[in-house]
């Protein structure tokens, strides 16, 4: 088994796309796929507006953007980053979509958790993680959220969170019983289904058996727990998913027979979480029709 350094390596050498775009410029024609990972790292972000502290763990942190011109309450998009699971990759590089959604009126909590590589990540430490931090939003007094109005989203590995979140009950476990009633789950390029995608040798598909502590055969009560594909939603599930997708093939989208699919031409891994692709008008057309924005 490779070093989880060479893996992130080997991830970021593997993605192919095009140039950086910045979003402070006006209205840029948008961007046809793949992109590659490094142009969404380059691009500009708008602070969130304040930052939480949900546990006492180092990555027990939440970060909180509000709309910008948009009455509040607001519909609430949860955005949980992806990254392999791996420690390599933090909730920085979600920035840019965040501030995108924000501007389009959507308050976003993006929380951080621990991810293997760190003390507590991987299983159960990650999935308990992504509740708690779901469920705080229960304890937030304020008048700017709308918590009728609450969207799981996730890219990738957090897609994948984000499905199984959607799926938490009582019953799964970890987590114990939902505190936030999700209108819905969104996964973008999401792994949904683990038992195959640990079956696979690219350097993402890699990492599964160290998020679970074993492969499928070793531990399969944890892959029945963990993966959406074994667990039935108590939210409606839509995926988005590019057809250039070399990280995570179109077969995870078809994982869900309940899901809602949407297939965006020529869009790769990364451009589900570039808003100047034509990824972003889609995810925002999909919000558009679970949510209600007030005037």
């Amino acid at each position: 088994m490779p070093s989880r350094s060479a893996i992130a390596l080997a991830f970021l050498l593997s993605l192919s796309g095009s140039a950086a775009l910045s979003l402070a410029s006006a209205d840029p024609p948008l961007l046809t796929g793949p992109v590659e990972f490094a142009a969404v790292q380059a691009l500009s972000a708008r602070p969130p507006d304040s930052q939480w502290r949900y546990g006492t763990e180092s990555s027990h942190q939440a970060f909180l953007w509000l709309p910008d011109k948009h009455a509040r309450p607001a519909p609430v998009v949860v955005l949980l980053h992806g990254g392999c699971w791996l420690a390599e990759y933090s909730v920085d590089h979600i920035y840019p979509l965040a501030s995108a959604l924000a501007r389009a009126g959507y308050a976003v909590w993006a929380p951080e958790y621990r991810r293997v590589g760190e003390s507590g990540g991987g299983w159960p430490g990650t999935f308990e993680d992504v509740a708690a931090s779901i469920d705080f939003l229960a304890a937030l007094e304020t008048e700017d959220l709308d918590l009728e109005q609450v969207v799981l989203t996730g890219h990738s590995a957090g897609g994948h969170l984000a499905l199984w979140a959607a799926a938490r009950t009582a019953q799964t476990r970890v987590g114990g019983e939902p505190r936030i009633q999700a209108l819905a789950a969104i996964g973008l390029a999401a792994i949904t289904d683990l038992v195959s995608y640990a079956a696979g040798s690219n350097s993402c598909e890699q990492i599964v058996p160290e998020l679970l502590g074993g492969t499928p055969a070793q531990r399969p009560e944890r892959y029945r727990q963990a993966s959406p594909a074994a667990l039935a939603p108590v939210a409606p599930v839509y995926l988005l998913q590019g057809k250039a997708d070399t990280i995570v093939a179109q077969a995870q989208a078809r994982a869900l027979p309940t899901a809602e699919v949407t297939l965006i031409s020529d869009a790769g891994h990364f451009d589900l979480i570039h808003p100047g692709t034509t990824a972003f008008p889609a995810l925002l057309e999909l919000l558009g029709n679970l949510t209600s924005r007030p005037d």
